[in-house]
C-alpha cells in the first residue's frame, strides 16, 4: 500500500518572530527572466508586502530573505533577484551555483518575454549539474484581457513541454498568487530536498560569484553591482 503524502503545514515568520539562533535551513532561490517582467516587484511583494508602480530596472543583483516553518522544520529562503538585460546574462550564470530552485518569469503582456523562455531554460540547464526544479510564473495577470499577449494555456503548454515543477499566473501589483507561489516553493524544497536528503544540510553553504562587493542593508537584503 502506498504511503500517504504528508500534509504540509506552512507558517511564514514576520519581523520579531525571526530568531536566527533557531537554526534555519537555508535554500538559495534565483528569479530569472527578461527585464521588465516584474521580478523585483514580485519578490518585494512576497518578502515585504510592498509594491510600487514606478519602474527601475535592476542593475546587478540583490537578495531578500524569507523565513518559514514547514511541519516543524525552519527554512530560510535566500531569494536572488537578477538583472534581465541581455548584456548581463553571462554574469547570471555564476549565480546558479548552489541554487536549490529557479523561478522563471515572463509577463503576460510581453510576447518576447515568453518567447525568450527557451533561452532561459537552456541557460539554467547548462549552468546546473542536477535536474534543478523550475517554477514558471506569468506575471501581470491583473491586466485587461485586450492587453494580454500570452494566454494561461500558453503557459501550461510550456510547462508541460519542459516538465517544469510548477506554473501559475500571478500579479505582483494585486498580490494575487504571490504568497501562494512562495509557499509552493518552500513546500517543494521541504519535500524534495529536505525529506529526501538530497543535500547535506549541516554543510550547506550559500555561494555568490567572486567579484564586486555584496552589500547588505537594514532590510536584510544584499546587492551586487554589475557595473
Amino acid at each position: 500500500m502506498l504511503e500517504e503524502e504528508e500534509e504540509l503545514k506552512i507558517k511564514k515568520f514576520e519581523g520579531n518572530e525571526i530568531d536566527e539562533r533557531d537554526g534555519f535551513i537555508t535554500f538559495k532561490v534565483i528569479i530569472v527572466g527578461n527585464s521588465g517582467v516584474g521580478k523585483s516587484s514580485f519578490l518585494k511583494r512576497g518578502a515585504q508586502n510592498k509594491y510600487s508602480d514606478s519602474y527601475q530596472a535592476t542593475i546587478g543583483f540583490e537578495f531578500l530573505l524569507m523565513y518559514y516553518e514547514v511541519n516543524g522544520v525552519k527554512i530560510k529562503l535566500q531569494v536572488w533577484d537578477t538583472c534581465g538585460q541581455e548584456m548581463y546574462r553571462s554574469l547570471i550564470q555564476g549565480f546558479y551555483r548552489n541554487t536549490a530552485l529557479t523561478l522563471l518569469m515572463y509577463a503576460v503582456n510581453d510576447q518576447k518575454s515568453f518567447d525568450d523562455l527557451d533561452n532561459w531554460i537552456k541557460d539554467i540547464k547548462s549552468s546546473t549539474e542536477n535536474d534543478q526544479p523550475i517554477f514558471l510564473v506569468g506575471n501581470k495577470c491583473d491586466l485587461d484581457k485586450d492587453i494580454k499577449k500570452v494566454t494561461e494555456d500558453n503557459g501550461k503548454e510550456f510547462t508541460s513541454q519542459y516538465s517544469l515543477a510548477y506554473f501559475t499566473e500571478a500579479s505582483a501589483k494585486s498580490g494575487y498568487q504571490v504568497n501562494e507561489t512562495f509557499e509552493k516553493i518552500v513546500g517543494h524544497l521541504y519535500k524534495e530536498s529536505y525529506l529526501k536528503g538530497k543535500n547535506n544540510f549541516k554543510k550547506l553553504k550559500i555561494d555568490t560569484p567572486e567579484g564586486n562587493l555584496v552589500k547588505k542593508d537594514n532590510n536584510d537584503s544584499g546587492r551586487k553591482k554589475c557595473c
